[in-house]
């Protein structure tokens, strides 16, 4: 009783020496009688006695660290671990051990250097990386659009050290505007996520950008056919440093080296400059700016973008920790049709800050926060002559309480978000949510585990876009507004996970029952009120299996996903055009020649389609038995009630290193599967013919790596 009267607290994190990010699960040792273990974010507390202790620090991967320290009162500790050389392979293993113990997936916290690997023909990316995990349905090779256990594609959040951003992607997002070379860490939620996150009723992906090299300056060049990058980091100081990655495409030169002229370019930049005032408190900066350009004669001009700009303070004290933002980030959309006879106009800001309070204890830990965000957008259209022109500039107040608590057999995580919306003005909105959340995980055994998570999700952004732009990855974004009810629905998930011996798996059952969804509305009639008839509140149901299955030289990933929707005035039941319902995806891998060997094979359901099942020609009658302005008029199916072909493809690639140069290649849909992209009539035949546009075909492609 005494021991717990006069106990100090000795707490700490645990860094990686060069890039100053959080170790997780390191172990923690007393004189070889006391241990506990770091949490994922790298921090630990334990109570003590006054007193002289060795301290003892061990982390795969990690040098060991060990030093005597004094307690006199509670003390606070930074421990930077300097990296050893290891396989990869046993870092993940040795990891995922802690994981299952004390994260509600094994699946959740991604490691970057595992997915460097995957084929690609242009730069390494954060958005193909997603798409190969279990629960996700990709759309088409050109578009990095997905969904997320039957959630629409816009109901995915993206941030980026507390930047919000809604269109992360580059033309056909062959290439997003995350470099997997400046990040230290994403995670990928795919639902029943905790209450520190709102906003978002599909799929969380929260990117860290890593720090600086506070050691030494570093540079990294690639180059591949489609894109140029240059990364430079290093320390300003003893105490700050700084990393900064520019990239740019070369795909209108490149094309012309086969005679093709692609009137498209895009460039993007992020940096982070961080400064240590002291050993547990931390200040930093960071940025993103991409852009894309397109133009085409008098047919098509556009460009889109991010911008974006954090900044980030924590720090720790006793067992807590804190961390806030402030953040904003602009995500813009200028495009062009026929000389602006056909053009759109979108803006959408966010100013947004955050506090996060977080409690630590050696079985529980305790998180609450606030959010607020101020939203500034418009929507601006002139359709041949019909025009919208919507804005509004709605704020958001958010508070959030969440409690992990750790039994001996299972694991409890509940909290809640409550969320006040308003959008003053011409589109009057006011809505207050309750978003209870519940994650629960029993353990069998060291190995097998039981978990569960129920809660309701609201989302108050609403991204659209036509269906006929297969290749685009961006919405067009507005808030919820006057006769718009936001996002909805409770998200019901079952499952089970183990890591035995032969490798980590996880099977995940889930529902979503949608009490409100958004859709672009395909009836608008009204056209003196067009612009509240731009979308409909729906109804819809998700519902599905995944399954994942990993060990060192081999990963697995299966998707079954049922989604249907109706808007509020229908009666019939839809297929989604995202409903595939089968994705197979299996990585296999081997270290052979001192590099890595791999092949990608991917088998997914063909999408569901609205196609042309009848047609005749239109046109008024001469009395000589001429036609008048003749067209063809062009009857539809129902709704998706047609499927494309199954979509086949198997990547074969190389990568390895020589010094300080790493290259790779390989050959993406080596065995040439046509998947059909899109299919329509050539009306200049008579009788019309029905063309076909296939996906990707054979591709070879290289890329080299220089590090300096």
């Amino acid at each position: 009783m005494l021991n717990l009267i006069f106990s100090q607290i000795l707490s700490g994190i645990v860094v990686d020496e060069l890039t100053r990010d959080g170790i997780p699960y390191c172990a923690v040792e007393i004189e070889n009688f006391y241990g506990t273990y770091c949490d994922e974010k790298g921090f630990f507390q334990i109570k003590l006695k006054e007193g002289k202790y060795k301290l003892k620090i061990s982390a795969l991967g990690y040098e060991e660290y060990e030093k005597e320290i004094e307690l006199k009162g509670n003390l606070q500790i930074k421990v930077y671990l300097k990296p050893v050389g290891i396989k990869l392979s046993e870092i993940v293993v040795s990891s995922k051990k802690e994981t299952f113990k004390r994260d509600f997936s094994i699946n959740t916290i991604q490691n970057i250097d595992k997915y460097k690997t995957l084929p690609s023909p242009f730069e390494k990316d954060l958005m193909r990386v997603i798409q190969v995990q279990s629960g996700v349905v990709f759309v088409n090779d050109f578009s990095g659009r997905f969904s997320v256990r039957g959630s629409a594609p816009f109901e995915n959040l993206t941030i980026l050290d507390g930047i919000f951003l809604y269109n992360p992607y580059h033309l056909g997002s062959f290439v997003s505007i995350f470099d997997l070379d400046i990040l230290s860490s994403f995670q990928f939620l795919k639902g029943g996520y905790s209450a520190k996150y709102g906003n978002a009723t599909g799929s969380i992906i929260d990117a860290k950008m890593r720090e600086g090299n506070y050691n030494e300056y570093k540079t990294i060049s690639v180059i591949s056919p489609i894109t140029t990058k240059f990364l430079f980091e290093g320390p300003f100081s003893k105490y700050s440093s700084f990393i900064v990655s520019f990239r740019r495409t070369f795909i209108k030169e490149f094309a012309k080296l086969f005679n093709f002229d692609i009137p498209y370019g895009f460039y993007d930049i992020a940096g982070k400059i961080s400064y240590n005032f002291s050993d547990i408190t931390n200040l930093s900066l960071s940025y993103i700016n991409g852009e894309d350009n397109l133009e085409f004669l008098n047919l098509v001009s556009s460009n889109w973008g991010n911008r974006g700009l954090s900044l980030n303070y924590k720090t720790f004290w006793n067992n807590s920790l804190l961390n806030s933002y402030l953040s904003y980030s602009q995500n813009f959309i200028d495009f062009g049709l026929f000389s602006g006879a056909f053009s759109v106009e979108n803006r959408f800001s966010i100013i947004s800050s955050r506090l996060d309070f977080q409690y630590i204890q050696n079985l529980w830990n305790f998180n609450f926060g606030f959010d607020f965000a101020y939203i500034s957008g418009y929507y601006k259209s002139n359709i041949f002559g019909i025009r919208i022109n919507r804005e509004g500039s709605p704020v958001i107040s958010s508070a959030f309480i969440d409690i992990k608590r750790e039994f001996r057999k299972f694991t409890l995580n509940f909290g809640s978000r409550f969320n006040y919306y308003k959008l003053t003005g011409y589109y009057y909105k006011e809505d207050f949510s309750f978003e209870p959340r519940f994650q629960i995980k029993y353990f069998l055994n060291d190995i097998y585990a039981f978990k569960s998570a129920i809660g309701l999700y609201n989302q108050y952004a609403i991204g659209f876009s036509t269906n006929n732009l297969q290749i685009s990855s961006f919405y067009f974004w507005v808030p919820v507004f006057e006769n718009l009810k936001p996002v909805r629905t409770p998200h019901l998930i079952f499952g089970f996970e183990g890591i035995p011996k032969f490798g980590n798996f996880e099977i995940v059952a889930f529902i979503k029952p949608y009490l409100n969804s958004v859709e672009l509305n395909p009836y608008r009639t009204d056209i003196n009120n067009i612009e509240k008839e731009l979308l409909k509140n729906s109804k819809a149901l998700s519902y599905g299996l995944d399954l994942w299955f990993e060990n060192n030289n081999f990963e697995i990933s299966w998707t079954l996903s049922f989604s249907y929707s109706k808007l509020e005035s229908e009666t019939l039941w839809y297929r989604t055009s995202y409903d595939r319902r089968h994705v197979l995806n299996v990585i296999l891998k081997r270290n052979i020649f001192r590099g890595n060997l791999g092949i990608k094979l991917t088998y997914a359901s063909g999408s569901p389609y609205t196609d042309i099942i009848a047609r005749y020609l239109y046109g008024s009658v001469y009395p000589d038995g001429g036609l008048e302005f003749p067209f063809w008029y062009e009857i539809y199916s129902p709704r998706n009630k047609l499927t494309l072909p199954d979509y086949k493809r198997i990547d074969i690639y190389y990568e390895g290193k020589f010094k300080s140069i790493e290259y790779g290649f390989g050959i993406i849909n080596v065995f040439n599967f046509k998947n059909l992209f899109v299919s329509f009539y050539d009306y200049s035949k008579n009788p019309p013919i029905k063309e076909e546009i296939y996906q990707l075909p054979i591709l070879p492609y290289f890329s080299i790596r220089m590090i300096f």
